[in-house]
């Protein structure tokens, strides 16, 4: 059984085909399908990430690294970029601790960030080759794990109409505690 999967959702382009296990093309050939997910996630949510400095300065600061909690104004944090957990441009005036410390807090803010983009309520395609099956659901990740939430629709346009039907529901869920309180101290 093959199955190519569509994030319909994502900012790019996110395609891949697996057999239900292991991934059996690119991105992700032969790596188990939640390990693939997970890595797309990531590569879904990387270019929003930024190291602000004053969170970075705190966290040397914590870590009892004064001297690189001082480099942090000298340093532009905002034009260092990572890709695959490596600084992939010149930083000048840093050292390795501080090249180090960057990482850590670069990485706690893409932990984040994916836990973000894996609640978010998205669309999903996915095709099984051997029986020509398309099934377009609202979905969601978890660790690596595709949830699906809805019944499969015959139509993408169909999908979105109620992915956004879903969305103000879990919007007016989630202010539902706060309206409750408001109500409680009237």
């Amino acid at each position: 059984m093959l199955i190519t999967e569509r994030w319909l959702s994502s900012k790019r382009a996110t395609e891949f085909v697996h057999d239900g296990h292991v991934g059996v093309s690119e991105p992700g050939k032969g790596q188990p399908l939640s390990q693939i997910r997970q890595q797309l996630a990531e590569e879904e949510v990387s270019s929003s990430i930024e190291v602000k400095p004053l969170v970075l300065r705190q966290h040397f600061l914590q870590q009892g690294n004064v001297a690189d909690a001082n480099l942090v104004d000298q340093v532009d944090v905002m034009a260092i970029r990572v890709k695959g957990g490596r600084i992939v441009n010149e930083v000048s005036f840093a050292g390795a601790s501080f090249l180090e410390g960057f990482l850590s807090v670069y990485g706690i803010e893409l932990e984040r960030a994916v836990r973000r983009y894996e609640e978010k309520l998205q669309l999903f395609e996915t095709l099984d080759q051997e029986r020509k099956q398309r099934a377009v659901f609202i979905g969601r990740l978890k660790h690596g794990e595709l949830e699906q939430l809805s019944p499969s629709f015959e139509t993408e346009q169909q999908a979105k109409i109620e992915l956004e039907t879903m969305k103000q529901v879990e919007k007016e869920r989630a202010l539902a505690p706060s309206l409750e309180v408001e109500r409680d101290e009237s």
